[in-house]
């Protein structure tokens, strides 16, 4: 898992050359795969993510560099003038040392293992992110698609008054209806327009959400390439649960968040131990060239370090460094329950979207067969205007019904995959492991 957002870093800029941010006048063709892909290369999210793994690296470079040798050159110029004699003196030194910390009572190792533990919780972060990401682009698309039908289906109802208005006038002016039936008629119409414009509107709002969210113009045309259609999941509950505990980024982050407070502990301790330093040092002395070329003297130290009173600072430090790993358990151990509550909810959300969609196909079915029934009724005579209007009503609601609960379900979906760190197919080939 360590080079796993490396690895979909690098296909994320392999990608950079083929979704460039188009202009407020451009048209996109997206399908969910492209659609993830341009999030991913615009997103300020991701970007910050990997700036923070960046920063990370170079932490734990210079901390497996404060176990090795350190080399400093001094220089030094003086002049002296004896004023009585009228004479100047001039000297000119430099001073090679080499350092080596021989020991450190665990101060370097675990500076190193707190800076590699850092690492991890940066990709960690940025797997988080690029799930976020991922699921925020398939909201948007399905919500798109959902107000697409929703269009679709308040055109196809507006249509169907219209034409019950229309055959309304005509018996209307052949004295064969009141005129409230007339009235009725033409106030559906009317308010139907008004639902037809407001979910365009929504359409538009859906629209310019996934623009923001792939970070291009909001003006931006998209022309979806993808259907909503009904998949069975095929796994538990507890299948979930479990693939989710072992798979969740932000989990394994709160993991690591213990081992680095952990790490803490050690590196505060540390403060209590000697610190012992090998040194070696050459003095080059000159009085007459500059910059110093005769040998002087070579020098080998050793110096130890050892605090015998530093009015309980690092005690201070270790129990702080104690309660903070108190403290990532904790944190580990919420996330953990959140994460079972978060899995159960989203699965029990696409059962219940699962049972809407079987019982909302089939009452389409009757709506469908009544509407035209009233119809028929209203057209021989035998029907009220109240029947067919009811009835549209119904198979308009049936239609909304079916979209909403299909939505309801892919996005359901979306979000159970995103709560368990992965996605089905990463399940199955997890098992086949």
């Amino acid at each position: 898992m360590r080079n796993l957002a490396g690895g979909i870093c690098l296909s994320v800029f392999m990608s950079l050359a083929v979704f460039a941010r188009p202009s407020s006048s451009a048209m996109i063709e997206l399908t969910l795969e492209k659609a993830e892909e341009m999030a991913l290369i615009n997103s300020k999210q991701v970007k910050i993510a990997e700036s923070d793994i960046i920063i990370a690296n170079e932490g734990l470079r210079q901390a497996r560099r404060t176990n090795s040798i350190g080399v400093s050159l001094t220089h030094n110029s003086s002049t002296t003038s004896v004023y009585t004699a009228d004479i100047e003196e001039r000297s000119y030194s430099n001073t090679i040392t080499a350092a080596y910390p021989i020991y450190t009572g665990g101060k370097i190792e675990s500076g190193i293992k707190a800076a590699d533990i850092e690492v991890e919780i940066k990709k960690m972060s940025l797997s988080k992110i690029i799930q976020d990401v991922r699921l925020s682009v398939v909201v948007g698309l399905y919500s798109i698609l959902r107000a697409e039908d929703m269009v679709k289906s308040y055109e196809e109802s507006l249509g169907r008054l219209v034409a019950h208005s229309d055959n309304v006038l005509i018996q209307y002016e052949n004295g064969k209806v009141s005129k409230a039936d007339l009235l009725r008629s033409e106030v559906e119409v009317s308010n139907e327009e008004q639902t037809l414009t407001s979910a365009r509107n929504t359409l538009e709002t859906a629209v310019k959400q996934l623009n923001s969210a792939l970070g291009v113009p909001l003006e931006t045309k998209l022309i979806i390439e993808e259907t909503m259609s009904y998949k069975k999941i095929g796994r538990s509950l507890e299948e979930c649960i479990e693939y989710a505990m072992q798979n969740r980024p932000d989990l394994k982050s709160a993991m690591l968040e213990i081992k680095w407070a952990k790490a803490g502990v050690s590196l505060a301790k540390s403060e209590k131990a000697p610190q012992a330093t090998l040194s070696m040092t050459q003095n080059l002395n000159s009085d007459a060239n500059w910059p110093g070329y005769k040998q002087d003297y070579f020098n080998i130290t050793l110096e130890i370090d050892y605090k015998i009173f530093d009015s309980g600072v690092a005690d201070s430090k270790i129990a702080s460094a104690k309660e903070t790993t108190a403290k990532a358990t904790l944190g580990y151990e919420q996330i953990k329950e959140a994460l079972e509550l978060e899995v159960t909810s989203c699965f029990l959300s696409i059962q219940e979207a699962e049972r809407r969609i079987f019982e909302s196909e089939t009452v389409i079915d009757k709506a469908k067969e009544a509407y035209e029934i009233a119809v028929a009724r209203y057209g021989e005579g035998v029907g009220t205007n109240i029947d067919v209007i009811d009835s549209q009503v119904a198979l308009t609601q049936a239609n909304s019904n079916y979209t909403q609960a299909l939505c309801d379900y892919n996005i359901s979906l979306a979000r159970l995959e995103n709560a368990m760190g992965g996605n089905f197919s990463d399940m199955k080939a997890a098992k086949h492991q």
